[in-house]
Protein backbone atom coordinates (compact mmCIF):
# COMPACT_ATOMS: atom_id res chain seq x y z
CA UNK A 1 0.00 0.00 0.00
CA UNK A 2 1.18 3.52 -1.21
CA UNK A 3 0.61 6.24 0.86
CA UNK A 4 1.42 8.94 -1.40
CA UNK A 5 -0.15 7.70 -4.04
CA UNK A 6 -3.61 7.29 -1.91
CA UNK A 7 -2.84 11.18 -0.43
CA UNK A 8 -2.82 12.10 -4.48
CA UNK A 9 -5.84 10.16 -5.40
CA UNK A 10 -7.81 11.87 -2.32
CA UNK A 11 -6.17 15.24 -4.05
CA UNK A 12 -7.46 14.69 -7.61
CA UNK A 13 -11.06 13.93 -5.81
CA UNK A 14 -10.47 17.22 -4.63
CA UNK A 15 -9.66 16.99 -1.02
CA UNK A 16 -7.27 19.56 0.35
CA UNK A 17 -3.94 18.24 0.75
CA UNK A 18 -4.05 18.84 4.41
CA UNK A 19 -7.63 16.81 4.60
CA UNK A 20 -6.23 14.06 2.12
CA UNK A 21 -3.36 13.47 4.08
CA UNK A 22 -5.28 13.31 7.32
CA UNK A 23 -7.91 11.15 5.32
CA UNK A 24 -5.58 8.63 4.04
CA UNK A 25 -4.37 8.54 8.29
CA UNK A 26 -7.99 7.76 9.31
CA UNK A 27 -8.49 5.01 6.83
CA UNK A 28 -5.68 3.47 7.57
CA UNK A 29 -6.37 3.63 11.25
CA UNK A 30 -10.21 2.43 10.92
CA UNK A 31 -8.97 -0.38 8.53
CA UNK A 32 -6.51 -1.98 10.95
CA UNK A 33 -8.97 -1.13 14.29
CA UNK A 34 -11.90 -3.36 12.09
CA UNK A 35 -8.93 -6.34 11.13
CA UNK A 36 -7.91 -6.20 15.07
CA UNK A 37 -8.75 -8.53 17.61
CA UNK A 38 -10.14 -5.53 19.50
CA UNK A 39 -12.59 -4.53 16.55
CA UNK A 40 -15.37 -4.79 18.67
CA UNK A 41 -13.46 -2.79 21.71
CA UNK A 42 -13.69 0.50 20.23
CA UNK A 43 -16.75 3.10 19.41
CA UNK A 44 -15.55 5.45 16.41
CA UNK A 45 -16.99 9.18 17.21
CA UNK A 46 -16.42 13.07 16.05
CA UNK A 47 -16.39 14.27 13.05
CA UNK A 48 -14.80 11.53 10.92
CA UNK A 49 -18.41 9.61 11.42
CA UNK A 50 -20.17 12.30 10.12
CA UNK A 51 -17.95 13.21 7.09
CA UNK A 52 -18.95 9.16 6.79
CA UNK A 53 -22.45 9.01 6.42
CA UNK A 54 -23.04 12.49 5.25
CA UNK A 55 -20.02 11.86 2.34
CA UNK A 56 -19.91 15.90 2.38
CA UNK A 57 -16.26 16.71 1.53
CA UNK A 58 -16.94 19.97 3.24
CA UNK A 59 -17.59 17.89 6.66
CA UNK A 60 -13.48 16.49 5.87
CA UNK A 61 -12.02 16.47 9.38
CA UNK A 62 -8.23 16.23 10.80
CA UNK A 63 -8.81 14.82 13.94
CA UNK A 64 -9.34 11.41 14.88
CA UNK A 65 -11.97 10.57 17.99
CA UNK A 66 -12.85 6.95 19.25
CA UNK A 67 -13.67 5.29 22.98
CA UNK A 68 -12.73 2.47 23.86
CA UNK A 69 -15.34 -0.05 25.10
CA UNK A 70 -14.24 -2.06 28.25
CA UNK A 71 -10.53 -1.18 28.03
CA UNK A 72 -8.30 0.34 29.92
CA UNK A 73 -6.97 4.06 28.98
CA UNK A 74 -3.79 4.18 30.46
CA UNK A 75 -0.23 4.57 28.86
CA UNK A 76 0.25 0.53 28.67
CA UNK A 77 -2.61 -0.36 27.35
CA UNK A 78 -2.78 2.24 24.88
CA UNK A 79 0.88 0.75 23.46
CA UNK A 80 -0.54 -2.36 23.81
CA UNK A 81 -3.57 -1.73 21.40
CA UNK A 82 -1.10 0.31 18.75
CA UNK A 83 1.09 -3.20 18.55
CA UNK A 84 -2.01 -5.29 18.15
CA UNK A 85 -3.10 -2.65 15.15
CA UNK A 86 0.43 -3.51 13.69
CA UNK A 87 -0.31 -7.60 13.74
CA UNK A 88 -1.97 -6.70 10.57
CA UNK A 89 0.10 -8.01 7.55
CA UNK A 90 -0.44 -5.04 5.11
CA UNK A 91 3.08 -3.71 5.56
CA UNK A 92 2.03 -0.30 7.15
CA UNK A 93 3.62 0.39 10.28
CA UNK A 94 2.27 2.56 13.49
CA UNK A 95 4.37 4.51 15.41
CA UNK A 96 3.42 6.12 18.47
CA UNK A 97 5.62 9.94 18.99
CA UNK A 98 6.66 11.42 22.17
CA UNK A 99 4.74 11.01 24.95
CA UNK A 100 1.01 10.27 25.63
CA UNK A 101 -1.07 13.40 26.55
CA UNK A 102 -3.96 13.78 28.60
CA UNK A 103 -6.83 15.70 27.66
CA UNK A 104 -9.78 17.75 29.29
CA UNK A 105 -10.83 19.25 26.19
CA UNK A 106 -14.29 20.99 26.58
CA UNK A 107 -16.71 18.23 28.61
CA UNK A 108 -14.09 15.79 26.75
CA UNK A 109 -11.27 13.62 29.26
CA UNK A 110 -9.12 11.28 27.14
CA UNK A 111 -5.43 10.71 25.72
CA UNK A 112 -3.30 11.72 23.08
CA UNK A 113 -1.29 10.21 20.81
CA UNK A 114 0.60 11.75 18.25
CA UNK A 115 1.62 8.69 15.51
CA UNK A 116 3.43 8.22 12.54
CA UNK A 117 2.09 6.27 9.66
CA UNK A 118 4.78 4.60 7.58
CA UNK A 119 4.59 2.40 4.35
CA UNK A 120 7.23 0.29 3.23
CA UNK A 121 8.29 2.81 0.62
CA UNK A 122 9.08 4.75 4.02
CA UNK A 123 6.65 7.31 3.12
CA UNK A 124 5.60 8.90 6.34
CA UNK A 125 2.13 10.55 7.49
CA UNK A 126 1.83 12.02 10.45
CA UNK A 127 -1.74 12.37 12.65
CA UNK A 128 -3.36 12.43 16.66
CA UNK A 129 -5.77 10.01 17.86
CA UNK A 130 -8.01 11.45 20.62
CA UNK A 131 -9.05 8.48 22.64
CA UNK A 132 -11.90 8.30 25.42
CA UNK A 133 -13.73 6.00 27.52
CA UNK A 134 -17.37 4.32 26.78
CA UNK A 135 -18.66 4.40 30.27
CA UNK A 136 -22.71 4.03 29.28
CA UNK A 137 -22.94 0.59 28.55
CA UNK A 138 -27.10 0.98 28.50
CA UNK A 139 -26.28 3.46 25.44
CA UNK A 140 -25.99 0.27 22.78
CA UNK A 141 -23.59 1.02 19.80
CA UNK A 142 -24.71 0.83 16.49
CA UNK A 143 -22.47 -1.56 13.56
CA UNK A 144 -21.26 0.51 10.76
CA UNK A 145 -19.52 0.14 7.58
CA UNK A 146 -17.04 2.53 6.29
CA UNK A 147 -16.46 2.91 2.45
CA UNK A 148 -12.85 3.37 1.84
CA UNK A 149 -13.01 3.64 -1.24
CA UNK A 150 -9.73 4.87 -2.55
CA UNK A 151 -7.75 1.90 -0.73
CA UNK A 152 -11.08 -0.25 -2.04
CA UNK A 153 -11.40 -1.27 1.56
CA UNK A 154 -13.76 -1.45 4.24
CA UNK A 155 -13.96 -1.35 7.72
CA UNK A 156 -17.05 -2.48 9.61
CA UNK A 157 -16.84 -1.32 13.32
CA UNK A 158 -19.38 0.06 16.03
CA UNK A 159 -20.76 3.76 15.85
CA UNK A 160 -23.00 5.61 18.49
CA UNK A 161 -26.56 6.11 16.55
CA UNK A 162 -27.68 9.34 14.89
CA UNK A 163 -29.94 9.95 18.24
CA UNK A 164 -26.69 9.54 20.22
CA UNK A 165 -24.58 11.93 18.03
CA UNK A 166 -27.02 14.72 17.99
CA UNK A 167 -27.92 14.67 22.02
CA UNK A 168 -23.97 14.37 22.74
CA UNK A 169 -23.67 17.73 20.45
CA UNK A 170 -26.83 19.45 22.03
CA UNK A 171 -25.55 18.89 25.38
CA UNK A 172 -22.24 20.41 24.88
CA UNK A 173 -23.64 23.19 22.85
CA UNK A 174 -26.59 23.88 25.61
CA UNK A 175 -23.11 23.75 27.92
CA UNK A 176 -20.78 25.96 26.12
CA UNK A 177 -23.44 27.98 24.22
CA UNK A 178 -21.48 31.51 22.28
CA UNK A 179 -18.42 30.07 23.66
CA UNK A 180 -18.42 27.02 21.92
CA UNK A 181 -15.52 26.18 19.16
CA UNK A 182 -17.48 23.51 17.64
CA UNK A 183 -19.08 25.12 14.73
CA UNK A 184 -19.07 22.28 12.38
CA UNK A 185 -21.86 21.33 14.66
CA UNK A 186 -24.37 23.27 13.26
CA UNK A 187 -23.61 21.35 10.14
CA UNK A 188 -24.30 18.03 11.75
CA UNK A 189 -27.35 19.10 13.43
CA UNK A 190 -28.81 20.09 9.79
CA UNK A 191 -27.85 17.36 8.38
CA UNK A 192 -29.09 14.83 11.19
CA UNK A 193 -32.22 15.92 11.30
CA UNK A 194 -32.80 16.55 7.53
CA UNK A 195 -31.48 13.03 6.79
CA UNK A 196 -31.24 10.17 9.65
CA UNK A 197 -34.63 10.31 10.76
CA UNK A 198 -34.03 10.81 14.01
CA UNK A 199 -36.12 8.68 16.36
CA UNK A 200 -37.53 11.38 18.98
CA UNK A 201 -38.50 9.08 21.67
CA UNK A 202 -35.11 7.25 21.25
CA UNK A 203 -33.67 10.91 22.07
CA UNK A 204 -35.50 11.63 24.82
CA UNK A 205 -34.72 8.55 26.51
CA UNK A 206 -30.89 9.11 25.87
CA UNK A 207 -31.90 12.90 27.86
CA UNK A 208 -33.33 10.98 30.09
CA UNK A 209 -30.08 8.57 30.93
CA UNK A 210 -28.22 11.91 30.92
CA UNK A 211 -30.44 13.81 33.34
CA UNK A 212 -30.60 10.61 35.42
CA UNK A 213 -26.67 10.45 35.53
CA UNK A 214 -26.07 13.83 36.50
CA UNK A 215 -28.67 13.43 39.33
CA UNK A 216 -27.02 10.14 40.64
CA UNK A 217 -23.15 12.61 40.99
CA UNK A 218 -23.02 12.93 45.10
CA UNK A 219 -21.08 16.46 45.97
CA UNK A 220 -18.96 16.05 48.42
Amino acid sequence: MNLGKLVNLYISDGYEQADAIAKVAQDIVLLKISNSVLNRNVTIKGGVVIHSISNDKRRATRDMDFDFIKYSLDDDSIKSFIKKLNNANDEIKIDINGTIEKLHHQDYDGKRINITIIDNNNYRIDSKLDIGVHKDFDIEQEEYCFNLDIINKSATLLINSPEQIFVEKLKSLLKFVYTSTRYKDIFDFYYLITNCNLNKNKIIDIILNYIQSFESITVP
